[in-house]
């Protein structure tokens, strides 16, 4: 009984000893080293009529107290080839170029962003950005249903099933969002989970596929009866997939803790060791339906 009575006193100790390593704070001044600015590119065209933007800042270091830094005066144009679109300064918006809301996106065509007139190295010299990115097809739904699933209770909700034909004619890539009521729930970059391609689908039928879960742990994914739910499939290419991914694999949290360090997210912005961000150019499909259930 002794016996036993000091080797659980010793493991109490050992845990004690560690708790209080663990327990320990101390504050350490890390310096950060300062790196070139970059020209930050945001933009898109789609097969929306709407008007369209591309928002264009400049990079800094780490912890700077003005991080949104945007870049004015900026010629700014988006062509297919045939047609030009040139994108003009949001006065009350700096940074932020837009297209007239006549404008709109052909599927099969490519799309040139061309940037000029600005100086990010601020040596005197005017630089010059290109990025190209092709317009995927569209691929209709025929139809969405809604099915509430409790069976987690950390993630329940709305599971939203969509029935459409899917295009075929290789691999195809997709990125679906959600709204309610008409307001836009997924509307941040690291939202984007639900992305993929037509792998196990490639010219056959989604028959009630699960396309989305709308959280009810999110307040802005809640859903009341009568409720207008949209789902938008965007057919997107391969390079804003990669895009997309590469983005929340670095914004969401290292699993393990000690994994490897982070890598560059990709860009199709030239020249890329200029510049960072992404120009997508996309086809939209939306389809609608009311949410009905008994309180």
């Amino acid at each position: 009984m002794k016996k036993q009575y000091n080797m659980n006193t010793r493991y109490l100790t050992i845990v004690a000893i560690l708790l209080s390593l663990f327990s320990c704070t101390e504050e350490i001044d890390i310096p950060l080293d300062s790196t070139y600015a970059r020209l930050v590119v945001e933009g898109a065209i789609t097969t929306d009529t709407t008007i369209h933007n591309v928002k264009l800042t400049k990079s800094g270091d780490a912890l700077m107290k003005d991080l949104y830094q945007p870049i004015s005066d900026a010629i700014v144009k988006i062509s297919d080839g045939t047609n030009e679109f040139i994108l003009q300064e949001n006065i009350d918006n700096k940074g932020v170029y837009e297209t007239e809301p006549t404008v709109y996106g052909v599927p099969g065509r490519t799309y040139t962003l061309n940037i000029s007139n600005v100086d990010i190295d601020d040596d005197g010299v005017f630089e010059v950005y290109t990025a190209e990115s092709e317009l995927r097809g569209e691929n209709p739904i025929d139809s969405i249903k809604f099915v509430y699933d409790d069976s987690n209770p950390d993630y329940g909700g709305w599971m939203v099933n969509m029935y459409a034909k899917e295009i075929g004619g290789g691999r195809n890539f997709y990125l679906m969002k959600a709204y309610i009521n008409d307001v836009l729930v997924t509307d941040s970059t690291h939202e984007y989970g639900y992305i993929g391609d037509n792998t196990g689908f490639n010219g056959k039928y989604f028959d009630g596929f699960q396309v989305y879960m709308l959280n009810k742990k999110k307040k802005d994914e809640i859903v009341e009866s009568g409720d207008k739910i949209t789902i938008e499939m965007d057919g997107i290419n391969e390079g804003y997939f990669n895009f997309i991914y590469d983005f929340i694999q670095e914004y969401n949290p290292k699993i393990p803790i000690f994994s490897g360090p982070s890598a560059n997210i990709s860009t199709n912005i030239v020249p890329k060791d200029k510049a960072v961000g992404f120009f997508a150019a996309y086809s939209v499909v939306r389809c609608s339906g009311i949410v009905s259930f008994k309180k």
